[in-house]
């Protein structure tokens, strides 16, 4: 392969090998295409599309919420906003149609192929673009996230786009272009928040031999005013709006202690148990920082608390702390598809074109390991592709990982995956027989090991999203089905073991019910939403000490509970003691003003005060 292709003699053989590149280049953005459309065809009736969970949920609820005239919103930000702003764009131009959500992402998608073409071509040639372009083409992950309300799709475009200018830019000597890079840096730090970090890998970049600092340091100017130019509006929207500038979000350091801390696995895990559902994941790390302080905390003060407490248990461990970092780096590189809300092998038994033999995470890694060796002497001209690729590694191992976290350094690590492909063609083209045919076995061994290897869905994970979505659908029979599946498939799946009794529950089965709160209890004893359940069913089965005992243990757990708080009310009245009960009353108000449930209570209880 060449960096610079020479021009052919004949203007009529360059013309031809022209057009025929150009309609190789079409035939991958067609196939592009018409594969994501097929995958939204086989899936957009089904759960998880039509109807959503967790992160997609509340990406379409909150872009709702702005399409209805909240585009300023009234809190800083806690989860990185452009997304569901341009949900709410989609929404208003559209309605509230998930397909064209969809088809827009799609469209996104195949431009992004396009980007990552061109950046290819710019690196090393028309042929490593091509192959590039190709392999974004038919890359099985890449399908599935196109057709998800949820960010990745985006983030993966734009760092096609991004990888496209900073070829460019390091190529040229127009500021401009480091100008733009560093707009697509913002533009993706609004999308996952780790990029900021990215970008003080990318200030490598302009760095040449030989040339002046002022050089370096002008394109360094650069790349950070166009950062600035995205962030700085964010910014001054938090100061408005919560009284402090923060370019994106103050969920860091919560962030930070998710992914290290003494009980951290190297993936998500609640910071309070049962409680891994958006708003909540926003609240209780508030309400526990400032439980713990005993004052109310700005969003700056809430973050710093949680990376003081990580930073607190690394200097007491700090071998488990390594520990903990290499496990996530095994995982980052790991050919499995670490689920989150949707699982990506449980999709591929509903999509037809997912069945497909696309390319996986494995096969890209395969064959980018076989492109660094063959381009191992000429690493520098893929700077933009192994900086980013490291950078955003580093970014995300610091933190947790679920395998879409990932996915946005999936174009860069491409750009070494076409290598191998684009010398395949070469070695044919030159009737290299040998290499030609060495090069076939690697792509074949790439394209099938992969679907060799048979991971399968998690299905406790796959049945209770599906409960969960059935259950919002006030199909509760299925629900509880799925709830129960779950369960088979993993008999500590606590959350399943509330939802069960939740559903009991409202069957007034309240014998049921405690039995599946009780079973909750002995998985997490700790958890503030079990003790609060286990005193309503006691309450209602009128078993009034044991019921005062759990709900003194939701409190000492949460003592501002308002949950707990209005159960114990409930509670005294049930004794006879309604002053008590009133008192109460009091505090869930002061906590909660207007809280319609105990509205409700005050008044019956200012009714039962004047009978007596």
């Amino acid at each position: 392969m060449q960096e610079n292709h020479p021009q052919d003699k004949s203007p009529s053989l360059g013309n031809h090998s022209s057009k025929k590149k150009n309609l190789i280049l079409w035939t991958i953005l067609i196939v592009a295409l018409l594969l994501r459309l097929g995958h939204l065809l086989a899936v957009h009736h089904q759960p998880f599309f039509a109807q959503l969970i967790m992160d997609s949920h509340e990406y379409d609820r909150w872009a709702q919420e702005i399409a209805g005239g909240a585009w300023l919103g009234s809190e800083v930000f806690f989860q990185a906003p452009l997304y569901p702003y341009l949900l709410a764009v989609l929404y208003k131009i559209f309605g509230h149609n998930l397909d064209m959500v969809y088809i827009i992402q799609i469209l996104l998608a195949v431009a992004g192929c396009y980007a990552l073409y061109r950046a290819g071509r710019r690196i090393a040639g028309e042929n490593v673009g091509l192959a590039a372009a190709a392999l974004a083409a038919i890359c099985g992950v890449f399908i599935f996230y196109d057709v998800q309300i949820l960010k990745e799709s985006l983030a993966v475009a734009t760092v096609c786009f991004l990888l496209w200018v900073l070829a460019e830019a390091r190529e040229s000597q127009m500021v401009g272009q480091w100008i733009l890079a560093g707009i697509l840096c913002g533009v993706l730090s609004l999308l996952r928040e780790n990029m900021l970090l990215v970008v003080l890998f990318l200030l490598f970049l302009p760095f040449r031999p030989r040339q002046r600092l002022s050089f370096h340091l002008s394109r360094n100017g650069a790349l950070l005013l166009g950062v600035f130019l995205v962030l700085a509006p964010v910014a001054i929207r938090n100061r408005v709006v919560g009284g402090v500038f923060l370019p994106t979000t103050f969920q860091g350091g919560v962030n930070f202690y998710i992914g290290n801390n003494p009980h951290a696995n190297g993936t998500y895990q609640p910071i309070v148990p049962g409680k891994q559902i958006p708003s909540y994941e926003r609240s209780e790390p508030i309400r526990l920082a400032e439980q713990d302080l005993g004052r109310d905390l700005t969003p700056v003060e809430v973050s710093s608390y949680w990376f003081q407490k990580s930073f607190s248990w690394i200097r007491k461990d700090p071998f488990g702390f390594i520990r903990l970092q290499f496990k996530k780096i095994f995982m980052f590189w790991s050919w499995y598809e670490w689920p989150d809300a949707v699982d990506y092998y449980y999709v591929k038994t509903i999509s037809p074109v997912l069945k497909l033999p696309l390319f996986e995470f494995g096969g890209i890694f395969i064959l980018a390991v076989i492109g660094l060796w063959m381009y191992r002497k000429r690493l520098a001209t893929f700077a933009p592709a192994w900086l980013f690729v490291l950078a955003w590694m580093i970014s995300t191992v610091i933190f947790f990982l679920f395998s879409r976290y990932r996915l946005p350094c999936v174009p860069a690590l491409m750009l070494f995956s076409a290598i191998p492909v684009a010398a395949l063609y070469e070695a044919w083209q030159g009737k290299n027989w040998k290499k030609g045919t060495t090069l076939t076995a690697f792509l074949i061994f790439a394209l099938i090991l992969p679907h060799l290897v048979g991971y399968s869905p998690r299905m406790d994970l796959v049945h209770y999203n599906l409960a969960l979505i059935y259950e919002n659908l006030d199909q509760t029979q299925k629900a509880g089905y799925h709830y129960r599946e779950a369960i088979s498939s993993n008999p500590n799946d606590f959350l399943s073991c509330i939802n069960l009794g939740n559903l009991a529950a409202q069957r007034n089965d309240w014998p049921q019910a405690l039995r599946w709160y009780q079973r909750a209890l002995s998985i997490e004893p700790e958890s503030e939403g079990v003790q609060l359940n286990l005193g309503n069913a006691y309450i209602a089965l009128g078993v009034l000490d044991k019921a005062g005992f759990h709900l003194n243990q939701a409190l000492r757990i949460n003592p501002k509970s308002k949950e707990a708080l209005h159960s114990q009310s409930i509670l005294m009245a049930k004794k006879g003691d309604l002053e008590k009960a009133l008192k109460i009353n009091d505090a869930v108000l002061r906590l909660a003003p207007g809280w319609p449930p105990a509205v409700r209570f005050r008044k019956r209880l200012e009714n039962l005060i004047e009978k007596k």
